[in-house]
């Protein structure tokens, strides 16, 4: 037999064991050969995460996200190749029952931008490998964590770390449980997991729709599905400029479209790449003469009395509702130094999705921006 027969029939008798257990925690009842294929990171009594051996590159590899710095001047958050494998045993649960298992692990290996030019044309072509990230589903390690997800890096540089902590809370699991399409996965950008779902023999006869009833998410949060993530974590600060910061006053400002008299606005509505709405509805930002300088001189910290005003939309263009940020502070305090607020209705005194300031969903998913403002600058 040859050594690709050989290992052809170790990786089926390893996916068909593993399928078998349900999970990877019977590995100890394998051979080397086949453990070392399906084995998931292991856990230290100090509940820091083993990097796991170079075998995830032989799971099932589902797709490489890229937000490369030329398309996200003038640095991107995340501006490497995120090549991403899930463990075969996980992926075929997800593929047959449309969810994610308690113990699944998806690995994310990042990879430099090379070149932009190739003899095939121009494009992103990968350069190095230069970091290592593990999400790990967990309810009995992570019983407190939302969704029962954890977050690990093993550094942006080489040689990578032999271990990690999981990251805060904070830091990842406000923005996956607003805007990942499935259980704190965003498996809207792999077609690979929107087909396995929708061929699943329980995961439902079509492809996960991108875009269903406006404000699926807003409503979750008024139903308490994101309580803790939408509480402030600071005194809510005083109004610095013209946007009030009291939930009557700043009603009653945003329905009487105040914040239009601002000087610097978006030319037009524009599909949402936040939670706000559902991924794709329609958008429009204004900002202050405040933080529209700021930006403009790529300040690295915004200052007091910076003002956002985003309207939403529903998706046949009816005004649904908006959202807001406010520089309260000089020092941004981990975002607590922004006062937040939203709301999912246009009627007079309607009650707010949150208000305050230090929001958790807030200023996680913001947190990647310019001291917070994920908006484009210059304004579109």
């Amino acid at each position: 037999m040859t050594s690709l027969l050989k290992r052809t029939a170790v990786w089926s008798l390893a996916l068909l064991i593993a399928a078998i257990a349900g999970c990877a925690s019977n590995d100890q009842d394998m051979d080397p050969d086949q453990r070392s294929i399906v084995a998931k990171p292991t856990f230290n009594a100090d509940g820091t995460l083993n990097r796991p051996s170079l075998t995830y590159r032989e799971w099932v590899y589902v797709g490489t996200p890229l937000t490369p710095n030329s398309l996200n001047p003038p640095e991107a958050p995340f501006p490497d190749f995120h090549n991403v494998y899930i463990h075969p045993a996980d992926y075929e649960h997800y593929r047959d029952t449309g969810e994610w298992q308690n113990g699944t692990v998806l690995i994310k290996e990042l990879v430099s931008v090379g070149s932009e030019q190739a003899v095939s044309g121009k494009g992103f072509f990968m350069g190095e490998f230069t970091g290592l990230e593990a999400t790990v589903k967990d309810a009995q390690r992570f019983a407190d964590e939302p969704g029962n997800w954890a977050y690990f890096s093993f550094g942006h540089e080489y040689p990578l770390a032999d271990t990690a902590e999981p990251f805060p809370a904070v830091a990842c699991n406000a923005c996956h449980q607003a805007s990942a399409a499935d259980d704190f996965v965003f498996t809207q950008y792999y077609p690979v997991l929107r087909a396995a779902r929708a061929n699943g023999e329980q995961g439902g006869g079509a492809a996960m729709a991108s875009g269903s009833a406006a404000f699926d998410r807003i409503e979750d949060v008024m139903t308490g599905a994101l309580d803790d993530a939408m509480e402030p974590t600071a005194a809510s600060g005083a109004a610095m400029g013209t946007v009030p910061t009291t939930d009557a006053a700043l009603n009653a400002y945003l329905r009487e479209a105040s914040y239009t008299q601002m000087p610097n606005s978006e030319s037009g509505r524009h599909p949402s790449a936040g939670p706000h709405t559902n991924f794709g509805l329609p958008v429009r930002v204004y900002m202050n003469e405040v933080l529209e300088s700021s930006l403009r001189a790529d300040n690295d910290s915004h200052p007091i009395g910076s003002e956002a005003v985003k309207e939403m939309f529903s998706a046949d263009g009816t005004l649904e509702g908006w959202a807001v940020m406010v520089k309260t502070q000089t020092g941004s305090d981990g975002g607590k130094g922004w006062f937040w607020y939203e709301v999912a209705s246009v009627e007079p005194n309607a009650a707010p999705v949150t208000s305050g300031n230090g929001i958790p969903l807030c200023f996680g998913c913001h947190s990647t921006g310019a001291d917070y403002v994920l908006s484009d600058y210059p304004l579109r």
